[in-house]
């Protein structure tokens, strides 16, 4: 290789080559580096020969594993500069749509939850309601000892059929209130949660969920990560990929994304499209192109091409 050739290379001449093809790159229309039904077909094509590999599902499952090794114990480590807008956001006023949040809580599970919720409620209001009325007997013992002298007439056995036949007519009235009232409490429950006036407490509550989470130890999370059989989540997650990209209208449906992407760029270049934002990303971009042009015009790769393209001389 010429050394006055290496010496222009070394003093700045792969710096301008990687400016030259990186401007070219940033300042060429969008439309015209993308040949959309090129680029979608060679997408799928990688898709599923990704998808083929049969070493992917354990590829897959020793990531996972490794993550799992690696929890400590202690808070979720979120850095302090994340945890902020994490809370902002979840702190933003959110109103669901009523039609939609009925529909979501339409379901036989939601309506047991809540007549789980309701025979606890009454079974608790019911206990309630017996200890004044012990306590009134034992103010009144005149009026209270005259109906246990009546009761002691009906004898113990009848007592207990009286008072087993009270409590079941009060349980079969309880049943009937909470059935009839299953579906309004649902109704009500999609009401509350829709209610413009509860935007601030919910909004509160989602920051105190965010921060009891963050706030846990992490084996306590995993703990719970654990429940849900990670191994048969990797090899659930891998067969769901698989099938997704072998899809036949997978091509079709990458062309019509990109394509909507050339569309949208309206002849702008990339170096448009962004605006400011690729300043010093860009910057970063190109110091490290220029590191690895001059690293690679010292390998023996680089003088061979440069024989045979630049000097002529044919391939060995």
């Amino acid at each position: 290789m010429n050394a006055d050739a290496m010496a222009r290379l070394r003093s700045g001449g792969t710096d301008r080559l990687v400016d030259l093809l990186l401007d070219d790159l940033l300042d060429r229309p969008l439309e015209e580096m993308i040949d959309v039904p090129w680029l979608a077909r060679q997408l799928g094509a990688a898709a599923r020969s990704a998808s083929r590999d049969t070493r992917l599902e354990a590829r897959v499952r020793e990531h996972v594993a490794s993550l799992r090794r690696r929890v400590g114990s202690g808070p979720v480590p979120v850095p302090r500069e994340i945890r902020a807008p994490l809370r902002e956001l979840l702190a933003r006023g959110y109103v669901p749509d009523r039609l939609l949040v009925g529909r979501l809580l339409d379901h036989d599970t939601a309506r047991l939850m809540l007549q789980h919720i309701f025979q606890d409620l009454l079974g608790a209001i019911i206990r309630r309601l017996k200890a004044p009325a012990q306590s009134a007997a034992a103010r009144t013992p005149l009026a209270f000892g005259r109906l246990q002298k009546l009761g002691e007439r009906l004898g113990g056995e009848v007592r207990g059929v009286l008072g087993q036949e009270v409590e079941r007519v009060v349980e079969e009235k309880a049943r009937e209130v909470m059935d009839a009232s299953l579906f309004r409490l649902v109704e009500v429950m999609a009401d509350h949660l829709c209610d413009p006036n509860m935007g601030v407490a919910y909004a509160a509550w989602r920051v105190h969920m965010l921060d009891v989470v963050l706030g846990s130890d992490q084996r306590a999370l995993a703990a719970e990560v654990e429940k849900l059989d990670p191994d048969e989540l990797v090899a659930t997650s891998v067969a769901l990929a698989r099938a997704l990209v072998n899809r036949p209208e997978l091509d079709g449906e990458l062309e019509s994304v990109l394509r909507l992407a050339v569309e949208e760029s309206q002849g702008r270049s990339l170096r448009t499209m962004l605006g400011g934002l690729e300043a010093h990303g860009i910057d970063v971009l190109r110091d490290l192109l220029r590191q690895r042009a001059a690293a690679v015009v010292e390998t023996p790769g680089f003088t061979a091409w440069w024989d045979e393209v630049v000097e002529g001389r044919p391939r060995s």
